[in-house]
């Protein structure tokens, strides 16, 4: 599934569009009196952890998930070696609409979300055992920045809606620019 976002301005626009709040896009130029096509399912992504203990930067590996999904960052205690390692495993979710991020290490852990080979997305967790959520649910915002001003976001629960950035022709002065879903 895509949607459609058209620019019927005369400036560049610019549109970040997310999946409940996963990025799906940021700030994907259009040309003037333009469109382009945007999947709208989530693709393929990652998540990797970061965390600094003792001074030292932890990194896990990466995990790969498709929707929903539960991970919990630890240290683990490797007697053997007298050390300890820091990862992240996949756990159980409690909801089919979210992407639930935990921890069970002393300081805040950065989750990085990767999608197409970039980083799009961090979510800092700090509190131990209280899992940070992405909700995910088919609930699509969209913005657009045009001539250096920032839309209104609006919202549809379409997944191929059709977005048009317009000239707001209201009673604002010139110069302002909205979103319209049809």
């Amino acid at each position: 599934m895509s949607m459609n976002l058209t620019n019927k301005t005369n400036y560049q626009a610019y549109f970040t569009v997310l999946k409940g709040d996963m990025l799906i896009a940021e700030h994907l130029p259009v040309p003037p009196e333009s469109m382009a096509e945007l999947a709208t399912d989530l693709p393929p992504a990652s998540v990797f952890a970061t965390t600094v203990i003792q001074g030292n930067t932890y990194t896990s590996a990466s995990q790969s998930f498709v929707g929903a999904a539960g991970f919990l960052a630890q240290v683990k205690q490797v007697m053997q070696q007298g050390t300890f390692e820091f990862d992240m495993i996949h756990v159980p979710y409690s909801n089919p609409n979210q992407l639930q991020l935990q921890k069970t290490c002393v300081g805040p852990v950065i989750f990085s979300i990767r999608q197409n080979d970039q980083v799009t997305q961090n979510v800092v967790v700090t509190d131990d055992f209280i899992a940070s959520t992405l909700n995910i649910s088919d609930t699509y915002t969209v913005y657009a920045v045009i001539n250096g001003v920032t839309t209104d976001a609006i919202q549809t629960s379409n997944p191929q809606a059709a977005i048009n950035a317009v000239v707001d022709t209201g009673v604002l002065e010139s110069g302002y620019f909205l979103l319209v879903a049809s």
